[in-house]
């Protein structure tokens, strides 16, 4: 499947982030280093872009990524819509927790696990089926050249299928916060 340019950008760090609590679904505002990301965002995509002309416009309908748009806005003309497809992952049982919490409550889900492969299949919440699933449902709905901000994990699993890659290779993908991922002809670039 050949997908148009999509301009992707994770949404700036958060308190939560900050504190080691799993998110979701849930929500916690950006820091002050989260809102100046959002803003490198903005200055990124008015270098790059000049203007979103020609662009859909898009972002996850959780405040974090909201927040982070109105950060965009105050260097680039960005107007998203929301879109319910390119939510967090759900962690169910996890969302709001710590990991030393996690551990204790669900040592069977967290054991053995690098990096943050504990978010697919948590108790209650999506697996990496779940989110393949819903990342090729947003990227099938496309129509043109997109810009959007969503999270860390959707956007692994949308880069992935784009780039054509593995589950176990989504997986060590990383999500840095105030850079652009650019996904064109079945490539990925990142500004800086």
């Amino acid at each position: 499947m050949s997908y148009p340019r999509i301009i992707f950008m994770r949404h700036g760090e958060t308190e939560w982030n900050l504190a080691g609590r799993a998110q979701g679904h849930l929500n916690s505002p950006l820091t002050e280093k989260g809102r100046t990301q959002a803003q490198k965002l903005g200055e990124i995509l008015k270098r790059e872009l000049g203007t979103p002309d020609g662009y859909a416009q898009m972002v996850s309908p959780i405040g974090r990524t909201l927040e982070t748009a109105e950060n965009i806005k105050k260097h680039f003309a960005f107007d998203p819509t929301p879109v319910d497809l390119l939510k967090e992952i759900d962690l169910g049982k996890l969302s709001g927790l710590n990991r030393p919490e996690m551990e204790e409550k669900f040592p069977e889900h967290m054991d053995g696990k690098p990096d943050y492969d504990w978010y697919f299949g948590a108790p209650g919440g999506e697996t990496m089926g779940d989110m393949r699933k819903r990342a090729t449902q947003w990227l099938d709905s496309l129509t043109g050249p997109t810009i959007a901000v969503a999270h860390g994990q959707i956007g692994k699993v949308m880069r992935g299928i784009y780039l054509g890659l593995t589950d176990e290779q989504i997986l060590r993908l990383k999500e840095p916060q105030g850079v652009v991922h650019v996904l064109e002809n079945g490539t990925e670039t990142i500004w800086t």
